[in-house]
């Protein structure tokens, strides 16, 4: 416990613990409303957006997920054309993606077709023309989706950033939350050195989601952390095409895009987590590229950087948004 003289006290109207980028941009938002918010993102690592936002894919899929989530997907992408006109650069650039069926999985690229306005029927034929490295004799079907893109994550987050900058948000790096006291007119939240004196509370920690409810006395809801690890290799048969689509099993044995003249893959693994800072681990990268090799001539080579983010999922794999009085 830090003496009492090294503690600093922080007045708030509302207090975000979680500094990803679901936390981020809410403090940015909340920051430009009409009358002024005293707003303290906590977060507990020493840099923003560390476990899981700059850890993904970097990509916006409209044919990903269940309807709800490509509805999200889709409100979100009519959001950037106004924050790229507002950096004076892009934070998007087209990266169309290639459903691929493989080892029998057929029947969920037809799924897609029938169930995704933005995904449409294509001949293996054009797979291959248009992603080379593809082996036509490992494909039984294939839809595309033209209007995948590929996000510039760190302009995205860095533009977050300075609107909270701009608007007087207070950012507190290393305060992971210890504690929370219920006082007549809010909370007050023990963080490393820091006292929040708050009126609301926004639980925006992803992982910690549940763990963090309950320092509040609330029940959990059922989050659940998962492991997806990310791999960037080489291929020691052929260079690599920047502008080459991205590629996706319709099982969920891999995704693999190019990055830069290297190869971006996971084995879209889906295995449960605790609340940790993951860590790759060698088991999972040689699956990946052992899948990908085996439809591909790519020959991945020994891998030049590699990293885990946690997926957190509700058990319907929808978003949890809400009030909880208290």
């Amino acid at each position: 416990m830090n003496d009492t003289h090294d503690v600093t006290h922080h007045d708030a109207d509302i207090a975000i613990v979680g500094g990803g980028i679901a936390g981020q941009s809410l403090a940015a938002a909340l920051g430009e409303l009409g009358s002024p918010l005293r707003i303290v993102v906590l977060e507990g690592e020493g840099t923003l957006g560390y476990h899981t936002s700059s850890r993904s894919a970097s990509q916006m899929q409209p044919s990903y997920g269940p309807p709800e989530i490509r509805a999200l997907t889709a409100a979100t992408l009519a959001l950037m054309p106004g924050i790229e006109q507002t950096l004076g650069t892009s934070i998007l650039s087209p990266r169309p993606l290639i459903w691929c069926g493989v080892r029998g999985s057929s029947a969920q690229v037809d799924s897609v077709l029938a169930s995704v306005p933005d995904a449409r029927e294509g001949s293996i034929d054009e797979a291959v023309t248009r992603l080379p490295v593809l082996r036509a004799s490992a494909l039984e079907s294939v839809a595309f989706d033209e209007n995948a893109k590929e996000v510039d994550v760190a302009a995205l987050l860095g533009h977050y950033q300075a609107r909270m900058s701009a608007t007087g948000v207070t950012v507190l790096h290393t305060a992971r939350l210890a504690g929370a006291t219920q006082t007549a007119d809010g909370w007050t939240l023990a963080a490393g050195s820091h006292r929040v004196h708050t009126r609301t509370v926004v639980n925006a920690a992803g992982a910690w989601a549940d763990p963090l409810a309950e320092l509040f006395g609330k029940a959990p809801r059922g989050l659940q952390p998962y492991r997806r690890t990310i791999t960037v290799a080489p291929s020691t048969s052929r260079a690599v095409d920047p502008a080459w689509p991205m590629a996706c099993d319709m099982g969920d044995s891999f995704y693999f895009r190019p990055q830069g003249g290297e190869i971006l893959a996971s084995p879209l693994e889906d295995e449960a987590s605790t609340a940790e800072d993951a860590r790759p681990r060698p088991t999972e990268i040689d699956a990946v590229k052992q899948r990908i090799n085996a439809v591909t001539d790519l020959a991945l080579g020994p891998s030049t950087r590699s990293w885990t983010g946690l997926r957190t999922l509700s058990a319907t794999g929808l978003p949890v948004v809400g009030r909880e009085p208290g």
